[in-house]
């Protein structure tokens, strides 16, 4: 009687072991495919983004974008990431007059901007690069400023 007892106990503890694997390993797999995206139409991480904003600033009689948040100076030269990386850009006309950001190579404008009005743009870089902005609405042919989309590589 107590061998029946002894196998019974040795057959419940392996069950009971199997069990516990066996639960593991499809709460392994449930989190490899809904953090890979199979489940959900999107993936559960986050993009990333740099949001900066600038200002459109006459100083000494000269226009001018003055960095405000994420950059700062006057006509800095922006960074972004490229591919899937968004630059949500702020874009604040504190002058008297209207102007328009323009950025070469991207082919991305923000609307006229009235004075005392901002505009908000998202955009994308496809490969590494620098990029000029303008005012399209000013007489100027010379660029503002800059933007450098650089390629970011994971630590290896």
């Amino acid at each position: 009687m107590n061998i029946d007892i002894l196998r019974k106990d040795i057959d419940e503890g392996k069950l009971v072991a199997i069990g516990v694997i066996g639960g593991l390993a499809i709460l392994v797999l449930f989190f490899v495919f809904i953090s890979g995206g199979v489940v959900r139409h999107v993936p559960i991480t986050w993009k990333e983004k740099i949001e900066t904003t600038i200002a459109f600033r006459m100083i000494n009689g000269k226009l001018n974008v003055v960095g405000l948040v994420g950059n700062s100076g006057i006509n800095p030269t922006l960074l972004m990431r490229t591919k899937d990386f968004a630059m949500v850009l702020t874009i604040i006309n504190q002058d008297k007059t209207p102007h328009m950001l323009y950025i070469d190579g991207l082919d991305v404008n923000s609307k006229i901007i009235k004075p005392g009005e901002n505009q908000t743009i998202t955009f994308y870089s496809p490969s590494e690069g620098t990029y000029k902005y303008y005012d399209r609405l000013s007489s100027l042919t010379e660029p503002i400023g800059q933007i450098k989309a650089v390629k970011v590589t994971p630590f290896e």
